[in-house]
């Protein structure tokens, strides 16, 4: 169930209300750049994102590709939870609605889970990821790992493959479980 939010909240598309702030532009060597583009908006569910980069390229001839620099999104994880996306580059595709994330991506939830991407794509139209490298994903002395990843639904199903480990601290699973009054005959 911790791990069906990342998916939803990483690819949750906006409905309503998207206000996009690209002040700083000019055009250089064939390219539209943008400094500190800025994009806000509202979820299906009428909560707040947003999304920002450092620096946003787009092609004169192409102007459905846009290159980013230095990503940082805030997206609804739910009401009460926000994730913190960081990723150092990405390509939006306006006309497939599609992102290319190709570097390195920090996932951090309020709730504590952080999850280590090497790269995703992300089809927003469909609420689809998928990336075929390492991905490290912990919360609460749980650790999952695996070699690729796919995540379909909007989060509601998550497939993970190819050396798939699975960690758990007994510490934390014997907290979780006193907390709960389940008590060990054992001890």
């Amino acid at each position: 169930m911790a791990l069906g939010f990342f998916g939803y909240s990483y690819i949750a598309s906006p409905i309503r209300g998207v206000d996009v702030d690209i002040s700083s532009s000019a055009v250089s060597d064939g390219k539209l750049v943008m400094a500190s583009p800025k994009l806000e908006g509202f979820t299906k569910d009428n909560l707040p994102y947003s999304m920002t980069a450092s620096r946003a390229l787009q092609n004169l001839d192409t102007t459905g590709i846009i290159e980013l620099e230095d990503i940082d999104a805030k997206l609804p994880v739910d009401a009460k939870n926000i994730a913190t996306i960081d990723a150092s580059k990405g390509t939006y595709d306006r006309e497939k609605n599609t992102l290319d994330i190709s570097s390195d991506i920090t996932v951090t939830t309020t709730d504590g889970m952080v999850a280590k991407l090497k790269s995703a794509f992300i089809d927003l139209g469909k609420g689809d990821l998928k990336t075929d490298d390492a991905i490290d994903i912990a919360l609460d002395g749980t650790n999952i790992t695996a070699d690729s990843m796919t995540i379909l639904e909007n989060g509601k199903v998550l497939v993970f493959e190819k050396r798939v480990r699975m960690q758990l601290s007994p510490d934390k699973f014997k907290t979780g479980q006193q907390a709960n009054g389940d008590t060990d005959a054992a001890n």
